[in-house]
């Protein structure tokens, strides 16, 4: 019996349509770990539900956001009293950068670093926007572009969250955040971990790739059959 001509030549493309889907789909699934980690603010699973107005908190009150950041990564308080005490406050090994003094947070702009150089605080009249006892003091306006440090000391980690204050509407807004999580290293206020593309379903390119080699493989069989018949 004589070997088919086609038979290496249709091998090989086979096989280079079955790598092509499955390379495809590698290059699809993997990724890389980031050394900077987004802040979930939002509403979503695993999110800190801490976007709205004046962070969601309602009027009077304070909401003490646990795990922040990260597991054990200590507590952010957010307060709105609009008489008396409105804004950010840290415990529980959690600072915030300051620039001295009652209602002092640092107001860093885009690309400033935040590092173990800035001021930091855990007192609250210290960090708060607003901050009333006997007499009243009131932070300046955080315009867009604003960025608050802050830093858990156990772990020695550093991060930001874009934050928004007019002290005329006496309002905060928390509109995005990212640590980094290599321990020691600063963050550029505002730096991000990308968001990644959504990951196409499995039949995108690695289904299209089996499709075709699939089809291929028919060829082959059939041309393979008809050339056995002609050599019998």
């Amino acid at each position: 019996m004589t070997k088919s001509k086609f038979t290496t030549k249709q091998s090989a493309r086979l096989g280079a349509y079955f790598a092509a889907g499955v390379g495809a789909s590698f290059a699809a699934t993997s990724n890389s770990d980031a050394a900077i980690v987004n802040i979930g603010i939002g509403t979503g699973p695993g999110e800190f539900n801490m976007g709205g107005t004046n962070a969601g908190v309602s009027l009077n009150s304070v909401i003490n956001f646990y795990n922040f950041p990260f597991a054990g990564g200590g507590t952010m308080n957010a307060y709105n009293f609009p008489a008396t005490w409105m804004g950010l406050a840290a415990a529980g090994g959690l600072y915030l950068a300051i620039d001295g003094g009652n209602t002092s947070p640092r107001n860093f702009s885009s690309n400033t670093l935040i590092d173990g150089s800035a001021t930091w605080s855990s007192h609250f009249w210290e960090t708060l926007f607003r901050y009333t006892f006997y007499d009243t003091t009131v932070a300046p306006d955080f315009g867009p572009g604003s960025y608050i440090g802050f830093r858990n000391y156990f772990a020695d980690t550093y991060g930001w969250l874009e934050v928004t204050w007019s002290s005329t509407a006496n309002e905060f807004q928390i509109l995005s955040g990212a640590y980094e999580e290599q321990p020691g290293v600063g963050i550029l206020a505002g730096a991000r971990a990308p968001i990644p593309e959504p990951v196409p379903e499995p039949g995108t390119w690695a289904a299209a790739a089996l499709l075709a080699g699939g089809a291929a493989f028919a060829r082959w069989r059939k041309r393979r059959d008809e050339a056995q018949k002609e050599a019998a």
